[in-house]
């Protein structure tokens, strides 16, 4: 039987990524309960033992030959984790590495947009927040979707407009808002909906939030503005999602917002001035890391 890695590499072939022989060659990270190792490129075989209740994740760094753009996917296994969202721990907004070292995360994303303009010192994010069954921000917003996540790390976009108590009563204990769905149900989204974000055309890095039918969760976070290569557009997200069969795509946060960290470690590239700082966030998605007692 083929393997899932061994799948992966021969579709991202297809599309036009490059694993091997490039000059952006791929690491692919192994992480099981704290025990992490590098693999070879070619070798897709490796199987997880069984162990309940222990964090279950891959990371595969990739190289899109038509971006010309680096990026990471890391596939997060639903049946051993929990998908939560939480507020930054500080109004001025929590970098990766400050959110992660406090919330003892083995993996963390950015989420939401900012708000526009805020106070001095402030960071904010925009529309609905819900956070653990409890609405933390109901503030509808007239042109950005609003990413659920069901019991069992269902993940399910609401359209704009859509209030908290509804989004809530239709099982979603976490929400948060930010640009829109990409795909649904195995299927791009219509133009309409990609129009109504200008900068979609523009290469600039990304993070994306996606799911199997499997309910495996997977975040492809990309480079972009010369920090592992040039950036990609919307289409470019979806046509390498469509290609793994990804059930469900969301739009999150980008350019310098794009972080993406692992067991307390930053792997996407910085940006915000020169490459040289964070930027911080007002929420985060995250796992916790499960230790063996």
């Amino acid at each position: 039987m083929i393997s899932r890695f061994l799948l992966l590499i021969i579709t991202l072939l297809v599309i036009g990524v490059s694993v091997i022989g490039n000059p952006y060659p791929a690491n692919v990270f192994n992480s099981w309960a704290g025990n992490s190792n590098q693999i070879q490129a070619n070798d897709f075989s490796t199987h997880y033992p069984p162990s309940i209740g222990d964090s279950v994740y891959t990371i595969t760094k990739l190289f899109d030959t038509v971006s010309e753009t680096s990026y990471f996917l890391t596939e997060i296994n639903s049946n051993k984790t929990n998908l939560q969202m939480a507020l930054a721990g500080k109004i001025a907004g929590e970098t990766g590495t400050e959110f992660a070292k406090r919330m003892d995360c083995c993996i963390a994303f950015n989420a939401s947009l900012g708000i526009n303009n805020p106070p001095p010192g402030e960071r904010h994010p925009i529309g609905i927040q819900i956070v653990d069954g409890v609405i933390i921000q109901d503030n509808i917003n007239s042109r950005r979707y609003t990413l659920g996540i069901k019991p069992e790390n269902v993940l399910v976009a609401y359209p704009p407009y859509e209030t908290a108590s509804n989004i809530l009563n239709d099982g979603a204990n976490y929400a948060l808002t930010a640009f829109t769905p990409l795909i649904e149900k195995h299927k791009a989204v219509s133009q309409s909906v990609l129009n109504t974000v200008g900068n979609y055309k523009v290469k600039h890095p990304r993070q994306v939030i996606a799911q199997y039918d499997n309910g495996n969760i997977l975040v492809l976070s990309c480079g972009g503005r010369g920090y592992d290569g040039k950036g990609m557009t919307a289409a470019d997200v979806i046509r390498i999602l469509s290609a793994l069969d990804v059930r469900f795509a969301f739009m999150l946060d980008g350019g310098g917002s794009v972080t993406t960290m692992v067991k307390g470690k930053r792997i996407t590239p910085m940006i915000d001035e020169h490459g040289t700082i964070e930027r911080p966030r007002p929420n985060w998605l995250y796992i916790r890391c499960q230790h063996n007692k």
